[in-house]
């Protein structure tokens, strides 16, 4: 792949998460007149580590270009490259566990406390998300070892870059967070009593994750096809590409009210046509404007409060905030 082609691809990307992450936002702020939780935060730290990551790959290609690399190695001789990919392996490798925190986030207060077995779940995801993330950070310091191998021009084999380990060791980590990730919130389903048709939409919505696990599968696998030979500008728009589609995917559970908020006006403004043409007298127009009214509600929401429900502890129903989000995501 050429380096202008690389670069063109991985701005693509990067602008349509910033696109997805603003959108998010503001139906977060505008549409549900609520203030930014912290999973908006955590995806907006998601897309500035996929920027981060987008300048130093980009500055590190154009360093190709005047020094492309030599020998049977294929080693670069420039200390300024090697430093920048030092950097860039930060941003990637750290950067690609803030969406799984907004996720993650999202589950925490999704989840009400009666709910001890998820609860404890989510305890144990958690502790082991953070000790991932902080694996990822001391392999990227510590592999090398001296540290100056990495800015190192002679041993540039041994930095965390170039290193073979590091990468087996931070792709089972990432993959395999965004499994737990994955399949938690199918574990949901059985505590909430709902239709046929809004289980499987929330399955819909939980399978999204699916998305991010075949980027990074797929990455890993033409990363092994070309016996992690990759040329750097392919290898770059992959790793982009799963960072950006981390980011959008973590915002699109967010974008459902907006959808639903269309899809109202869009109604509403049809019955009010034909409520004009068929109504005789005022008890008639009265029926209507009842049935508009509650056509919005469920379409603002997705589902009416009393469909979501919690099965047991029924001294409990005064917890039906946190399920409210649910509706949201049908």
């Amino acid at each position: 792949m050429l380096i202008s082609v690389g670069i063109a691809i991985q701005a693509v990307l990067l602008g349509a998460s910033l696109f997805v992450v603003i959108l998010r936002c503001w139906t977060r702020l505008y549409y549900e007149k609520k203030k930014l939780s912290l999973s908006e935060y955590f995806a907006w730290m998601g897309w500035i580590f996929a920027l981060g990551w987008f300048i130093t790959s980009t500055l590190s290609m154009l360093i190709l270009v005047r020094h492309p690399p030599e020998g049977s190695d294929g080693l670069i001789p420039s200390v300024d490259y090697q430093k920048i990919v030092w950097v860039a392996a930060y941003f990637f490798d750290t950067g690609i566990y803030w969406p799984k925190l907004s996720i993650l986030a999202f589950y925490w207060y999704l989840i009400p406390d009666v709910f001890q077995s998820l609860r404890v779940a989510l305890y144990m995801i958690s502790a082991y998300l953070l000790s991932c993330m902080t694996t990822s950070i001391l392999l990227n310091t510590l592999i090398a070892r001296p540290i100056s191998d990495n800015w190192s021009v002679e041993n540039q084999l041994n930095s965390a870059w170039n290193s073979l380990p590091n990468f087996l060791t931070q792709w089972c980590l990432n993959f395999s967070t965004d499994l737990m990730l994955f399949c938690f919130p199918f574990f949901i389903l059985k505590h909430l009593t709902l239709r046929t048709e809004q289980k499987l939409g929330l399955v819909g919505v939980f399978s999204l994750g699916g998305i991010t696990m075949s980027a990074s599968l797929a990455r890993f696998i033409i990363s092994n096809a070309a016996d992690y030979q990759l040329d750097y500008p392919s290898g770059n728009a992959l790793c982009m590409a799963e960072m950006a589609t981390a980011v959008i995917v973590v915002c699109l559970p967010g974008l459902k009210k907006l959808i639903m908020r269309s899809r109202s006006t869009t109604n509403t403004t049809s019955q009010g046509s034909n409520s004009n043409q068929l109504s005789s007298g005022h008890s008639s127009n009265m029926t209507a404007s009842k049935s508009r009214t509650a056509s919005q509600s469920y379409a603002e929401w997705g589902v009416m409060d009393d469909e979501i429900e919690l099965p047991s502890h029924p001294q409990k129903s005064h917890l039906p905030g946190e399920l409210k989000d649910v509706g949201n995501l049908l």
